[in-house]
């Protein structure tokens, strides 16, 4: 009898410890979830967000978008950025979902793709880049020209007496900025001694030079068709001091393509930070005829980045740049 009650004893002695655990578990619980709430009163993040989504909600319902449009829009755009829209555009939740789109471009984004049939992402690239405009239309000047990846064309152009401060030689007699010159020796070096040619030309230009050289292609052949292959002064990327003409006998045509120098070039100048600037298939986008000889400067990375895109200089600093 005295062995059976030891037992006994021994089980309602667990029995009663687990009870207990359970409600001082209960109580500690209870107790945290008090001071937590205590600490986010009038704070609650989910509260919070709420209001907001709502807010935006209901200004996007006013202004006629409709709930499928709503979500895009909510999805891809801050509510900040939201709060920039003051009227109903059609296509902006198609827009909002390209990765590069600027609110600040939206007026722009609906026309061209009212008068087109673009599609949403090539809209907010040929807008981003300009190109909605004419060429040499509300030109702006570069705040940084010795910015190594400065853009410079037919919407972008240097000071008029800017002249970059690091020129050294290439080549016979030309100059670049030296780390594309560093660059552009070694290309010349590289090429030779593959049992190839090639010369650089029209390095670094002046603004002086550049005007007197455009003078005279107007001269001779009219702004229109002068426009199409020569930069007026200040949009030249020769000004950079990281543009070089490369030729395999003193002349810059376009039969250039066909020579075992442009074959190598195409292989291989993206290794020396080189692109071809004025593509055949991107006129339109670039504004100049196609150029197989002009090559930019924009180091390893981003030149091995534009040939395996197989894109513009412009197109890059849109998509990778911020260009808008």
């Amino acid at each position: 009898m005295k062995k059976r009650n030891v037992k006994v004893h021994f089980g309602n002695l667990i029995l009663v410890i687990f009870v207990i655990g359970i409600f001082a578990y209960g109580g500690f619980y209870v107790y945290k979830n008090f001071l937590s709430d205590e600490e986010n009163v009038g704070s609650n993040p989910v509260e919070s967000n709420n209001k907001v989504d709502s807010k935006v909600n209901k200004k996007l319902k006013e202004l006629g978008y409709s709930n499928s449009d709503i979500e895009i829009i909510e999805k891809n755009l801050s509510s900040d950025v939201i709060d920039k829209i003051e009227e109903k555009y059609d296509d902006l939740a198609s827009f909002s979902s390209v990765k590069y789109f600027h609110i600040e471009n939206i007026e722009r984004y609906q026309t061209l793709s009212d008068s087109s049939s673009y599609e949403p992402e090539e809209v907010v690239m040929r807008v981003n880049t300009q190109i909605d405009r004419d060429f040499y239309t509300d030109v702006k000047i570069v705040e940084d020209p010795d910015d190594p990846f400065v853009l410079v064309n037919k919407y972008f152009e240097v000071p008029q007496d800017y002249e970059p401060s690091d020129l050294v030689s290439v080549g016979n007699g030309q100059k670049m900025r030296s780390e594309a010159a560093e660059h552009v020796n070694k290309l010349l070096k590289d090429i030779n001694a593959d049992g190839l040619y090639l010369q650089a030309q029209s390095g670094f230009r002046s603004i002086d030079l550049q005007t007197r050289l455009y003078n005279n292609y107007v001269s001779r052949d009219g702004v229109a068709e002068a426009d199409t292959y020569s930069a007026r002064p200040g949009s030249s990327e020769h000004h950079t001091g990281l543009a070089i003409d490369l030729s395999h006998d003193g002349t810059l045509e376009e039969t250039f393509e066909n020579t075992k120098q442009f074959e190598w070039l195409e292989k291989n100048a993206h290794k020396y930070g080189l692109i071809l600037r004025y593509p055949k298939d991107k006129v339109y986008m670039t504004g100049y005829m196609y150029e197989p000889w002009h090559y930019r400067y924009v180091g390893v990375e981003v030149a091995t980045l534009i040939k395996n895109e197989g894109i513009t200089y412009e197109e890059y600093c849109v998509k990778y740049r911020g260009l808008y």
